[in-house]
C-alpha cells in the first residue's frame, strides 16, 4: 500500500536519493525504513551522493562527537546544494530533538528537519518539496493531487517534531543498507532506564516494544529476501515485552524464532545486566545444525564500582555483576562476552579507576568498548560535582583500551590452528581501489557487524553470505587471517591442495575415532620417504 493517497503509485519516479546514516545500528534501521519508503515511491537510491536530487542525513545526537560529525555532513550537503548538485537537504535522526532548534537556525538552507517521531512523514515531504520546485519553476504540476503537506505547509513548517513524541516502530518498509544477507530487526525503542549520564530516553521517549508477531512476520520477510544472519537490537534488548505482556520475556522470542529455523545465525545486542535467568542463557548456543543464537552476550556494564553504579543509576551493582559474568562463563559454552566501559565519570577517584582495570583484568572480556565520559546536556550526570578534568579522562581512556587492546589480541591467537565458521561478507579491496576475488573479509560468531574485528579468507570461489568452515593460520593484531576448509576452495598449487585433502579426510577419521590411513609409503624401496611431504 501506498504510503500517500495518489493518483499514482510513483510520485517519485525519476527522482534520485541518497543518504548519510550516522551513528548506531538502530540508526541505520530508521535510515533503511526512510529510505524504503521513497523507493516505493518510485525514487531510485545510490550510494554516491555527489548529484542526487534528495540527499537525507540521519544523524546521531547520543554525545557531543556525534553531533559534531552531524554537522559536517550538513555542511558537506548544503555546500553540495549550494553549487547546484543536491536540489534538497532533509536532516532526520536523533539530533533534530536534541539540537534541532540550535541546528534549524545556524543552517537555514536545510529543506526539512524531520526528528524519529515524524519518520514515517519523509515520503509526503518529499513529495511536497517535489510540488514546490515544480510550481517555482513554472512547470507544469503533474502530482498536485499526490501530497498530504502542501508545499506552502513543508515551506512555513521545515521543523517537524511531534509533541506526543510517540514512535511508530513501523519498520515493514525497508531497503537494506547493510550486506544482503546481514540485517538488524530492531524489537523496541525508546528506554526506561534512565542512567544518569544518557540522553536517550530523553530523546527517543519510553520504551515501546515491537508486538510478538510483528516481530515474526518482520524476520520471515527478511528471511525471504536473502538474509542469514539476524542480529535483534534496541535500546535494551532484555527489557522487551515488559510494556506489552506485564513482564520482560525475551526469551519467548528467542524461542519462536530459533524454532521457525529461517537464519543460520541470530545474534542479540544491547542486552542490560537485569532479567537474565538459566531458561535465557540456554537458548544461547551453537547448534550443529539449523538455528544458532549465537554465544556472543552484548551487555554494557559502564564500570564495576558500587558507588558509580549508584550515581550512573545502574540499578546492578558489581557483586550482582560478577554473578552474572560467573553464570555466563558457566552456563554458555565458548561464551564471547562483549561490554561497554566508561572513564571519568563524575567522582571517579584513582582508585575507582584502578578498580575498574583490575575488573577488566580479572574478566578478560573478549570484546570491550571503552569510552570517555561525555555530559550531556540535560543530564543529570553533566551536572554532578566532581567532573574529572579532559586530560585525566584521556590518560585513563588510553591506559583502559590498551589493557583490553592486549586482551583481545591473545584472545584472538587462541583460534590459530582452529577450525571454525566464517561469514564472508565482501571482497578485498587492494590499495589501487580493485576487487580482490580470491580474498574475502568476514567474521566469526564471536564478531557482530562493523564494531569488532575481521577475518581475512584467501581461497577461490568463495560465496559471499555464507558460514565457511576455514583453519586460521595467523592473527594480525586483533584480526584473523584463514583459508578455507574445503580444498577445492584453496588458492594454492595442486601439490598443495592435494596435501589439504589428506589432512580433511585424516580429521575425518579422527572426528569419528578411528586411526587416519598412512599415505604416501614406498613399500620395498630402499632409502623411500614415509608419509606425506611437509
Amino acid at each position: 500500500m501506498s504510503i500517500l493517497p495518489s493518483a499514482s503509485s510513483s510520485p517519485l519516479a525519476g527522482i534520485v536519493c541518497s543518504i548519510a546514516s550516522l551513528g548506531c545500528p538502530k540508526n541505520l534501521v530508521d535510515s533503511e525504513t526512510a529510505v524504503g519508503r521513497l523507493v516505493a515511491l518510485g525514487a531510485e537510491l545510490v550510494a554516491d551522493a555527489d548529484v542526487v536530487d534528495l540527499f537525507i542525513v540521519n544523524t546521531c545526537g547520543f554525545l557531543r562527537s556525534a553531533r559534531a560529525e552531524a554537522e559536517e555532513y550538513i555542511e558537506q550537503a548544503l555546500e553540495l546544494k549550494a553549487s547546484g548538485n543536491i536540489r534538497f537537504v532533509i536532516v532526520s535522526g536523533c539530533a533534530v530533538v536534541s539540537d534541532g532548534a540550535e541546528l534549524a537556525e545556524k543552517y537555514p538552507d536545510v529543506d526539512a528537519w524531520l526528528s524519529p517521531y515524524d519518520e514515517a512523514k519523509i515520503g509526503e515531504i518529499a513529495v511536497a518539496l517535489l510540488q514546490k520546485s515544480v510550481a517555482e519553476s513554472g512547470a507544469a504540476d503533474e502530482s498536485a493531487a499526490l501530497n498530504v503537506l502542501t508545499p506552502d505547509q513543508v515551506a512555513a513548517a521545515k521543523f517537524y517534531c511531534n509533541p506526543t513524541r510517540q514512535l511508530t516502530l513501523d519498520d515493514s518498509s525497508r531497503t537494506l543498507l547493510t550486506a544482503p544477507h546481514v540485517a538488524y530487526l530492531k524489537i523496541a525503542d525508546g528506554c526506561d532506564r534512565f542512567c544518569s549520564y544518557c540522553s536517550i530516553p530523553n530523546i527517543r521517549g519510553r520504551y515501546v516494544s515491537k508486538p510478538y508477531e510483528t516481530v515474526l512476520d518482520e524476520a520471515s520477510r527478511l528471511a525471504d529476501s536473502g538474509v542469514r544472519e539476524l542480529v535483534l537490537i534496541a535500546q535494551e534488548t532484555t527489557f522487551w515485552g515488559s510494556d506489552l505482556y506485564g513482564a520482560p520475556d525475551l526469551k519467548r522470542l528467542l524461542a519462536a524464532l530459533k524454532e521457525k529455523n529461517q537464519f543460520d545465525w541470530i545474534r542479540v545486542l544491547y542486552t542490560y545486566p537485569l532479567f537474565w535467568d538459566s531458561e535465557l542463557t540456554s537458548l544461547f548456543k551453537m547448534e550443529e545444525s539449523g538455528t544458532s543464537i549465537l554465544p556472543y552476550v552484548d551487555v554494557p556494564l559502564q564500570h564495576c564500582n558500587d558507588e558509580l553504579l549508584k550515581k550512573m543509576n545502574r540499578k546492578v551493582d558489581k557483586a550482582q555483576i560478577e554473578d552474572l559474568i560467573a553464570k555466563f562463563r558457566a552456563e554458555i559454552p565458548n561464551v564471547v562476552l562483549r561490554t561497554s566501559l566508561i572513564v571519568g565519570f563524575p567522582g571517579e577517584t584513582d582508585a575507582m579507576y584502578q578498580e575498574l582495570v583490575d575488573f577488566v583484568e580479572k574478566h578478560r572480556f573478549e570484546r570491550a568498548g571503552v569510552f570517555e565520559f561525555s555530559p550531556e546536556p540535560g543530564t543529570p550526570a553533566s551536572k554532578m560535582d566532581g567532573q574529572v578534568p579532559d586530560e585525566i579522562k584521556r590518560r585513563r581512556y588510553d591506559r583502559l583500551y590498551a589493557k583490553q587492546e592486549r586482551i583481545s589480541r591473545q584472545f584472538a591467537r587462541t583460534f590459530i590452528g582452529k577450525t571454525i565458521d566464517v561469514m564472508l561478507d565482501s571482497r578485498g579491496v587492494s590499495e589501487g581501489g580493485s576487487v580482490m576475488r580470491n580474498v574475502c573479509i568476514g567474521r566469526t560468531i564471536a564478531d557482530a557487524p562493523d564494531v569488532d574485528p575481521v577475518v581475512y579468507v584467501t581461497g577461490r570461489d568463495l560465496e559471499l553470505g555464507v558460514p565457511t568452515p576455514c583453519e586460521v593460520v595467523d592473527a594480525q593484531g586483533v584480526d584473523l587471517i584463514a583459508v578455507p576448509v574445503d580444498p577445492d576452495k584453496l588458492f594454492v598449487s595442486k601439490e598443495e591442495r592435494r596435501e589439504a585433502y589428506e589432512r580433511a579426510e585424516a580429521r575425518e577419521y579422527r572426528e569419528k575415532g578411528l586411526t587416519p590411513p598412512q599415505k604416501g609409503k614406498n613399500k620395498g624401496k630402499k632409502g623411500g620417504r614415509q608419509g606425506r611431504r611437509r
